[in-house]
């Protein structure tokens, strides 16, 4: 492997047999926090399969053109089980090399297969950027639950809650409301955010996901969260809001309470 730290690099890889083991080598150690598991891992990273495509390198994903750094939950399952057995306990500044087989990456090639990477063995060079928290929470002024909208528990620095949808009132435009103003920089719709929610039926009341639970936090382009939430615009990270969904046949509307822990 050649290149600078931060830099996209250069892997040279060997004619030999792949690898059979996964295996993780510290290329630069940081000197940052450990990679917990839970944590939005902010990483800059490239890919290459061990073997050739078409007799030349392949090289099929990287951030480093992209010119961004790239956001997901790690250790939960929600990348491939090569990243989350490798780089939870790893520290923040490091720069690592990943070898991953089959069997912790796309799987093997069968006829089931649907990914053009099953069967490969994989290498990546990632470079472990920061962290966001990932059972975090909205912290900051509360603001008071309009008319219109469900009654919900809103206390900063805890999770909310949805007790009653009585009062609420559907239509064919959705409707938000700010809940709490956090005291991070400013929301960049030019970013993506990292999100906890809860979303419960407007008219039963019935709970039906809550990413606390899930232990897994979600990545979200900001344009789309404001275009949905838009008491959020020119809101700072740390807010809370919540949103009645528009009302279709085909689409019962929804209440969502979405806390902005990160943006990156």
């Amino acid at each position: 492997m050649s290149g600078a730290a931060d830099k996209k690099p250069t892997l040279t890889i060997p004619r030999s047999a792949a690898p059979t083991t996964t295996s993780v080598e510290v290329l630069s150690a940081g000197t940052g926090a450990v990679v917990k598991k839970g944590d939005i891992l902010l990483a800059n990273y490239l890919g290459q399969t061990w073997a050739e495509k078409d007799c030349k390198v392949n090289v099929f994903d990287n951030s480093y053109d992209r010119g961004a750094v790239a956001g997901f939950p790690i250790g939960v399952g929600a990348v491939v089980k090569g990243w989350d057995s490798t780089l939870v306990g790893q520290k923040l500044g490091s720069r690592v090399l990943l070898t991953i087989t089959p069997q912790d990456g796309y799987g093997v090639k069968d006829a089931q297969s649907t990914s053009e990477l099953a069967g490969e063995t994989l290498v990546f060079v990632v470079d472990l950027k920061d962290t966001i928290k990932g059972d975090g929470v909205a912290k900051g002024a509360v603001e008071k639950v309009p008319a219109g909208f469900p009654a919900i528990t809103s206390e900063s620095g805890k999770r909310p809650d949805v007790t009653s949808v009585a009062g609420v009132k559907t239509s064919a435009t959705p409707a938000s409301a700010l809940l709490v103003k956090g005291t991070g920089p400013a929301i960049d719709e030019k970013k993506q955010l990292v999100l906890q929610f809860l979303q419960t039926d407007a008219k039963t009341g019935k709970q039906t996901q809550k990413t606390w639970d899930a232990g897994q936090p979600q990545v979200v382009a900001a344009t789309s969260v404001l275009t949905l939430v838009t008491a959020l615009k020119g809101q700072p990270v740390g807010s809370r809001a919540v949103v009645v969904t528009a009302e279709e046949a085909s689409s019962p509307a929804q209440v969502l309470v979405v806390d902005v822990i990160g943006q990156f």
